[in-house]
């Protein structure tokens, strides 16, 4: 952990050494404390190419950890996202079969034999999953208090310590006033220049604040899908917030009651669908893939666009048990 100065000044002081005495698997987290650390394991993996799976180097909300590593190891690495848990992580089930679908294209069959297999999971636990969100320690607690307290740290130390950090000159009273706003936004296509009225900061710092909630893992952007053949099409970027277990508490929703008769119902779940399927295609061999929204200026609106090897995937996302036939849903949790 080389956020911690002992282990940090094991390999400060003879990196030759160390990895001499240490040839096999080694975990480096939070790398990216020792900079120069990617020039050295550059030179080690070239002594051995022929030999894989020798380092994991691992960080958290770290912009700086992906720019080293493109910069120094490009060709070298593979780069794997970690998510929070996905629905069936947090009880203990295997990835839906529907996800090996993807790895192929995606036949003219697919719905007729898929849609009407058995959910593999209750409404029950998608609702404990969806209002708790998937940062494994309070989730697996299956504490309300603890969830609360955790979250409460959680964005304390996300303010005060990740985003004072990494960014040493952001004004973090005007970025909390922006995350607060994030939170009603979730769900909703973005007006940077409103959103900048509202927080009273000009449109380039908006810009910059939605990047930087961007790289840290708090919030997920998506584009809007461009076709040829509408042209009439807004894009606007829409976004949401990534954990729907830090949304809610963010918006004081302490239960799944008040989740229930608050306005932004809708938009969380439209959120915790989104985010299920990008971990579930995340945990496939499927590359090369992109998640986008449509939406006409005359309203007609696509809530997700998948878009990869397995072709181009409308999905319609509604918080209800009975479906009119006219809705198409697709539902892969």
């Amino acid at each position: 952990d080389l956020e911690q100065p002992q282990d940090l000044d094991r390999i400060s002081y003879d990196p030759s050494f160390f990895f001499n005495e240490h040839q096999n698997l080694i975990i480096l987290d939070e790398a990216q404390e020792y900079p120069e650390i990617f020039k050295i394991l550059r030179g080690q993996i070239d002594d051995k190419r022929n030999k894989n799976g020798r380092f994991i180097i691992t960080g958290s909300s770290s912009p700086a950890l992906i720019c080293e590593i493109s910069e120094t190891l490009a060709g070298r690495v593979a780069i794997v996202e970690l998510g929070t848990l996905k629905s069936n992580e947090n009880y203990d089930l295997p990835l839906s079969p529907l996800y090996a679908l993807f790895e192929s294209k995606i036949s003219k069959h697919f719905f007729a034999d898929k849609l009407n297999a058995s959910p593999p999971l209750t409404q029950n636990q998608i609702q404990h999953c969806w209002f708790y969100g998937g940062y494994p320690d309070p989730l697996l607690r299956n504490n309300p208090e603890y969830h609360a307290v955790w979250m409460n740290n959680y964005r304390d130390t996300y303010l005060n310590r990740d985003i004072a950090k990494l960014f040493p000159k952001l004004n973090r009273q005007a970025y909390r006033r922006f995350l607060t706003m994030l939170c009603k936004l979730s769900g909703t296509i973005i007006n940077k220049s409103q959103v900048g009225r509202a927080v009273e900061a000009s449109e380039s710092t908006i810009r910059d604040y939605f990047e930087i909630a961007d790289q840290t893992y708090i919030w997920r952007i998506l584009t809007s899908f461009e076709s040829s053949v509408a042209k009439s099409i807004t894009k606007m970027p829409k976004g949401y917030i990534r954990d729907t277990g830090l949304l809610h508490y963010l918006l004081g929703l302490h239960n799944r009651e008040d989740l229930m008769s608050d306005p932004i119902v809708g938009a969380s779940f439209e959120g915790f669908v989104c985010e299920e399927l990008v971990k579930g295609l995340e945990a496939t061999k499927v590359t090369n893939w992109q998640i986008q929204y449509f939406r006409t200026r005359g309203g007609a609106e696509i809530d997700l666009i998948l878009e990869g090897p397995f072709g181009v995937l409308p999905i319609e996302i509604k918080n209800r048990l009975t479906i009119l036939k006219k809705n198409f849903i697709l539902v892969l949790l």
